[in-house]
């Protein structure tokens, strides 16, 4: 099979290792590595320190099993003792991706220079860069590392899947352990909402079970954990019963070999199937959805063939479950396809779906109270001189943090709606086919940034021409509250090509309307004319809008259901003691820190 500028994708995973190079038009093949498709990650270590991989490590371990390592990844990533000797475990990493390289190199000529290697996307910053070290011990030069679901996401979506922007996906990745992460599909990719992992939820503990159901006839003990032999054989049993009503399975001598049948293998794996059906439900919980909110369910990993794994996550999540066709290449596939297009496809700008209508709200409702805020802090200042006269005032009584809080609404309504704007740019005929899908989200952010600014500049001067006033103060507070979000949102923006996310899901809409509708309370309360018939209304009126924007504050930083209540009451309680004119521009520059802080929760997720 000949390749167009070739793509090596690879999947190492807790059990085996696969690997398939991809090329232009959608063409992929599946590499050979050692013999087998998918070669076991085992490893072993001799007297000397040698270290072998694959098949032979499986012939080293029946003369010498003390030097013999299972599952190199589920040892950590530290060091492990074999012959009295410290092994580096990425050494042994490197090892089985060296035969990959090897593998590679000898089909293309050449090992090609767009290699991608996925990773769990549970793992922080330090476990992928070690295994990225591993991979560049191994010849494979410094792959691009791939989420593994968004991979198998992505999957789907070039193989004929529909998923529309803003679609909610789960993935569940059931492997010899357990991955279940939540997806929100964006223009420039899907990004990781939640992710839950179970080292006890997968294969790796269905093989566990088993062994010791078929060791306790032969051996009369439930103490001692199976011997790897026996989880080795194991595997490969449960796997062949997906196909087979039944099969034979060797044990160590003396014992002869036993036979399971499908039925004993669903029977033992049910219990851990339901620890990854609520794994799943936990995830879905994390994200702040229900289940009810997902377009899709997919199942991946090897551990998905098993008849009886459909069956209990529907059971469990009561939504359609898709088991997807090669479920345990799904990630690798992906990762092959990760940028690239199914052959024939419209462009990214040409397949977008306009904002639902939850959407537009979001959109509608900041833009509204950002106007009516700007709109109150104008016609409520007093200031001396004469607008009828064009007399310049000496004194001007405004309130500014509420032109902040304007200010932070409208830039809020720019950056939602940025990455609609880099689709409407890529439709622009002088600039077709000169974006991929981040590049055009990446242009709809500037853009929206850009916006941003402008409309809060306008804000300043439309509000120093109304009271003929020097631009200065109020160019300040229109463009300084919102610098920290945006210089965060373009940082975001800058590291897109690197960690995909989605950027056009707006500010929650509750948070919104309680800042914006208790900021504009409190801004009408203390410029309202005092009237003593009315004091208790004016107090009131002051302390809820004040108590209104901390709970706001905490609805919108926290996600964690006892966080929320524990900063709300809190806030709220600060607020209602603290409420009074003269922290008004405090109001404000509370609300600019916390849309900084909910920005850069959106940075630090992409850089976990």
């Amino acid at each position: 099979m000949q390749f167009g500028a070739p793509r090596l994708a690879v999947d190492y995973g807790t059990a085996c290792t696969r690997a398939v190079i991809a090329g232009s038009g959608g063409s992929w093949q599946a590499l050979t590595i050692d013999g087998t498709l998918e070669p076991h990650n085992v490893a072993h270590v001799d007297v000397n320190g040698r270290i072998t991989v694959g098949n032979a490590a499986w012939r080293q371990a029946s003369v010498d099993p003390d030097g013999f390592v299972f599952a190199p990844l589920g040892e950590g990533t530290a060091t492990i003792t074999r012959h009295g000797r410290e092994i580096e475990v990425s050494d042994l990493v490197a090892a089985m991706l060296r035969l990959v390289a090897d593998e590679a190199s000898a089909v293309l000529g050449e090992l090609p220079a767009d290699v991608r290697l996925t990773v769990p996307a549970g793992w922080g910053p330090r476990r992928r860069m070690w295994l990225r070290n591993a991979a560049h011990r191994a010849g494979l030069g410094l792959p691009t590392l791939v989420e593994a679901p968004v991979a198998a996401a992505n999957r789907q979506l070039l193989t004929g899947g529909q998923l529309a922007v803003g679609a909610f996906v789960l993935v569940c990745d059931l492997g010899a352990t357990t991955e279940a992460s939540v997806l929100r599909r964006g223009p420039g990719g899907f990004e990781v909402l939640s992710t839950l992992f179970d080292a006890d939820a997968g294969g790796q503990a269905i093989d566990q079970l088993l062994a010791g159901t078929l060791l306790v006839p032969a051996t009369g003990s439930r103490n001692e954990p199976p011997p790897w032999p026996v989880l080795a054989n194991v595997r490969t049993g449960k796997e062949a019963v997906s196909f087979e009503p039944a099969v034979t399975v060797p044990l160590p001598p003396p014992d002869p070999p036993v036979v399971i049948s499908s039925g004993q293998v669903e029977t033992t794996a049910r219990p851990v199937l339901g620890r990854a059906a609520d794994l799943c439900a936990a995830a879905v919980q994390a994200a702040e959805l229900t289940t009810a909110d997902l377009t899709a369910v997919y199942v991946v990993g090897a551990a998905a063939t098993m008849p009886a794994a459909h069956a209990v996550l529907q059971e469990r999540l009561a939504v359609p479950v898709q088991v997807v066709p090669m479920p345990g290449a799904a990630a690798v596939l992906g990762a092959a396809d990760a940028t690239g297009a199914q052959p024939g496809s419209a462009p990214v700008a040409q397949q977008m779906s306009p904002p639902s209508a939850r959407e537009l709200l979001g959109l509608l409702v900041p833009g509204v109270l950002s106007l009516v805020l700007f709109a109150h802090f104008v016609f409520s200042a007093q200031f001396s001189g004469s607008r009828v006269l064009h007399q310049a005032p000496w004194w001007v009584w405004a309130n500014y943090g509420e032109l902040a809080v304007a200010c932070l609404f409208a830039l809020a309504v720019c950056l939602a709606f940025g990455p609609w704007t880099g689709v409407m740019l890529a439709r622009d005929q002088r600039l077709q086919g000169r974006w991929d899908a981040v590049g055009q989200v990446s242009a709809g952010m500037f853009t929206a940034v850009a916006v941003a600014g402008t409309v809060c500049a306008l804000y300043a001067l439309i509000a120093s021409l109304y009271f003929l006033y020097p631009f200065g103060l109020p160019l300040r507070w229109a463009l300084l509250p919102i610098l920290p979000s945006a210089l965060i949102a373009i940082t975001v923006t800058v590291l897109l090509r690197k960690r995909p996310a989605v950027l056009n899901e707006g500010m929650p809409l509750l948070p919104v309307l309680l800042i914006g509708g208790g900021d504009l309370l409190f801004a009408y309360t203390i410029s309202s004319g005092y009237l003593l018939w009315l004091s208790a209304l004016h107090a009131i009126g002051t302390r809820a809008g004040v108590v209104m924007v901390g709970v706001g504050i905490a609805i919108l930083l926290f996600r964690i259901t006892l966080l929320r209540v524990v900063a709300a009451v809190t806030l709220g309680a600060l607020g209602f003691f603290l409420a009074d004119w003269r922290i008004a521009n405090v109001v404000g520059v509370a609300v600019a820190l916390a849309f900084a802080g909910w920005w850069a929760q959106r940075l630090w997720a992409q850089l976990r």
